[in-house]
């Protein structure tokens, strides 16, 4: 593992570089790790992926989707998980050597293990699905099949993967289809298979959740134990000991955070998820935390620099309920920076016009989006603004628009919300 651990550490530095440089993207689909820790409570949410899964855990009577269903329960926690389809299609293939990343399948990821397909996903044990749903918590898309975008030379280089954004939506529509039908349930977020994202058709993740209406579900804490130890017992600590010992640091340094997490076996076909969580929720607890979905905290925080009491959020809640694009590729706000016509556009703009079914560039999406306004600028001054808004027939509060040269990102976002608002009357 240690290789695989300086390509993590590699890895980490790539992504805060495209994470800045994201900073300067507007975006319908935002990178979601973490949102900006609310000032009167704690709040994180807890992802599972892999599941749901019935493999029975050793030691107990259940299948580990209920385990954790049940341990979740007796801490009043509410979580997102992050489902499949059925793996079952995935073969011919061969076993994987335990304790390797092939360990579930040379060719294709197996849930919740080779040879044992219908034990696990949305397809095969629709009962969990119902049993998550019934417990209040969320549903997001880790793909029908769990197989990659792409491929990932340094780790999963022999493993099957899609070659084109046809096929990657083609996938996530089946499994969001499925859950429409079978339990009118609509899934607004989307975790690609191992994180990775280039299509070798030259889209990405980016592309394939837009034309879903998805956020890309990230995380910012690692809750392990997905890599195996020398023993059991060792794993379990490996996934208490980190947030314990963040939580003892500093008792706000999980707030906001999206902490990532197992419903399925690691890499040595062992669960130790079903012993640590207690431990984990049991901590949080303590700390003052309120577990909650994803899409709970983004309902209190949506954005990772925007403070969630100040006088623009409201505004900004609002646009993002109406399917509009305030914010950058990286899930930041910037609410102190001077807008630009296309950022505007962006937020004023019907979501279903930057749902075109194909790769679209920055430019491209933001001139998607400026055909789609219900506004047309002649400038980008306080003064334009207003005018514009007088041609629609809608009154906006001049306040900081009138003498403004260039507007604030801030102002912008409440003058997007009273005049979509307006044009709704």
């Amino acid at each position: 593992m240690g290789l695989y651990d300086l390509a993590r550490k590699v890895n980490a530095k790539r992504k805060a570089l495209i994470k800045a440089r994201d900073g300067f993207v507007p975006s319908p689909v935002r990178r979601i790790g973490q949102a900006c820790p609310p000032r009167d409570r704690r709040l994180v949410a807890m992802t599972f992926d892999d599941g749901p899964d019935a493999l029975t855990v050793e030691g107990r009577d259940r299948g580990l989707t209920q385990v954790i269903l049940d341990e979740l329960k007796e801490y009043d926690a509410k979580v997102t998980f992050d489902v499949i389809g059925s793996t079952a299609d995935n073969y011919p293939d061969e076993k994987g050597e335990l304790g390797t990343f092939m360990w579930s399948g040379r060719a294709f990821d197996h849930y919740p293990k080779f040879g044992a397909d219908g034990l696990a996903g949305a397809k095969n044990r629709p009962e969990l699905i119902r049993a998550i749903l019934d417990g209040g918590h969320e549903i997001s898309n880790h793909g029908s099949t769990h197989r990659l975008f792409g491929r990932m030379r340094a780790v999963y280089g022999q493993r099957h993967h899609f070659e084109t954004l046809d096929q990657v939506v083609g996938d996530l529509e089946d499994l969001h289809g499925y859950l429409e039908r079978e339990f009118g349930y609509t899934m607004r977020l989307g975790r690609p298979a191992h994180y990775i994202d280039k299509i070798p058709d030259g889209a990405s993740a980016y592309d394939a959740y837009r034309i879903m209406g998805y956020n890309y579900m990230a995380a910012s804490f690692d809750g392990a134990g997905w890599q195996p130890l020398a023993s059991y017992d060792l794993e379990v600590d490996a996934m208490v000991k980190p947030l314990e010992n963040a939580l003892r640091a500093d008792p706000e340094s999980l707030n906001g955070k999206i902490i990532f997490q197992k419903d399925g076996s690691n890499m040595a076909e062992r669960t130790p998820i079903a012993d640590a969580l207690p431990r984990q929720l049991r901590l949080l607890q303590d700390a003052g935390y309120q577990v909650v979905p994803v899409s709970a905290l983004l309902e209190v925080s949506p954005f990772e620099d925007m403070d969630p009491a100040s006088e623009e959020a409201e505004s900004v809640k609002y646009l993002l309920s109406r399917g509009r694009a305030p914010g950058y590729k990286n899930n930041t706000f910037h609410g102190e920076r001077n807008v630009t016509a296309g950022e505007l556009y962006m937020m004023l703009a019907d979501p279903e016009a930057l749902r075109a079914r194909r790769a679209m560039s920055p430019r491209e999406l933001m001139a998607a989006a400026e055909a789609a306004s219900p506004v047309k600028l002649g400038g980008i001054s306080g003064r334009d603004l207003l005018r514009a808004a007088e041609k629609l027939g809608v009154t906006v509060d001049e306040g900081p628009l009138k003498d403004a040269a260039a507007v604030r990102r801030s102002d912008a976002a409440v003058y997007a919300a009273r005049l979509l608002r307006g044009l709704s009357k």
